[in-house]
């Protein structure tokens, strides 16, 4: 995708050069150190977030979406939105962030384009999750919040199998083969931590 995100913000908004970093400096930083400087709006900032992330995230896109364009727009309309709440994010962890905002946007994609049949199973939860998500006015950085809270209330397998199928978009197949386990222990775990998710949603909406 280039810098075409990137780019496309310096068209359209006020973007300030960080002071005092040199830009190689800022690759070397750590997420948070990034989001900080990020909250001041620095340019380099966001650019070094942007190239650090937009690769997974494309492929993660693309591995739900055949459209290549389709996902490039998804994309673009993640780091515009982290641009323009730049100065109100409170991000536990970018990376997770980030993926939760292009899972929220896959959906919206889905439900518009009808073909939500193919990956019913895969987004059941998550529809419902950020559909009564915006009947209560939460935000995704909210949601992502109280879920990673709710992930830790499960035994330590479980947590591990749910947080590779929803963080990284993983297969039963290919949980069961990073976990070195079973395909049907991996079953297993993910029907205990959905389960475990529909008992909690009022943990998951508590985010006052």
């Amino acid at each position: 995708m280039a810098c075409l995100t990137y780019h496309l913000l310096t068209e359209h908004f006020s973007l300030s050069s960080g002071e005092g970093h040199s830009e190689a400096m800022y690759h070397e930083l750590s997420d948070q150190e990034l989001l900080a400087l990020l909250s001041h709006g620095d340019a380099n900032a966001f650019e070094a977030i942007y190239k650090r992330h937009v690769a997974d995230l494309f492929r993660f896109a693309r591995k739900n979406i055949s459209s290549k364009e389709d996902c490039e727009e998804i994309i673009q309309e993640v780091f515009v939105s982290l641009w323009q709440r730049h100065k109100s994010l409170h991000i536990l962890s970018l990376k997770y962030y980030l993926l939760n905002a292009v899972r929220y946007k896959i959906v919206q994609y889905i439900r518009h384009k009808q073909v939500k049949a193919k990956y019913a199973e895969h987004y059941k939860f998550f529809e419902t999750l950020y559909e009564t998500a915006e009947e209560q006015q939460h935000s995704p950085e909210d949601i992502q919040r109280a879920l990673i809270q709710t992930i830790s209330d499960l035994p330590e397998r479980c947590q591990v199998a749910i947080k590779l199928r929803i963080f990284e978009n993983l297969t039963n197949g290919e949980i069961a083969e990073r976990m070195n386990i079973t395909k049907r222990a991996v079953e297993v775990y993910i029907s205990q931590a959905f389960r475990h998710f529909r008992a909690s949603y009022s943990k998951i909406y508590n985010v006052n």
